[in-house]
């Protein structure tokens, strides 16, 4: 059986999320989805999240940082989504601080706390399979400037 709970600020996660498996959902202050996720530790994945590493962001030897496909995230997934999104009024998302700045300030998260991962797993695909979320998939480059 699944519980939800309200809508945490990442800087709450260490005390409103539990170590429990789970499903969790970025959405911004304004209602936009950004994205969907599981984890058997939803606490730790959070923190990994809100702590937005650049150094988790390796490029490929050969690479270009312009090119989504030739860097990798090590930890998150979601900093290279922010990393390569279109920018935002205020934050400067291809840093760290202004990834966590934009997390803290902009967004919230809901949490649905699983008995299992796997429990988890199915609700993702459900939601996913909604494509309402901004970061899902594979992330692409961003027009160039001229």
């Amino acid at each position: 059986m699944a519980y939800q709970a309200p809508g945490i600020c990442f800087s709450d996660v260490e005390t409103a999320v539990p170590k429990s498996p789970g499903l969790y959902q970025i959405i911004t202050d304004d209602g936009e989805l950004l994205k969907v996720g599981i984890s058997g530790n939803l606490r730790r994945r959070l923190i990994q999240h809100r702590q937005s590493k650049q150094s988790r962001l390796k490029l490929r030897e050969g690479g270009d940082w312009r090119n989504p496909a030739d860097v990798t995230s090590k930890q998150s997934i979601l900093a290279k989504h922010l990393y390569f999104s279109l920018p935002v009024l205020g934050y400067d998302l291809k840093t760290e601080i202004g990834r966590q700045r934009y997390l803290e300030e902009r967004c919230h998260l809901l949490i649905t706390l699983t008995e299992t991962r796997e429990e988890a797993r199915e609700m993702e695909r459900t939601e996913e399979k909604s494509g309402d979320y901004r970061f899902g998939g594979r992330i692409e480059a961003l027009p160039l400037e001229t």
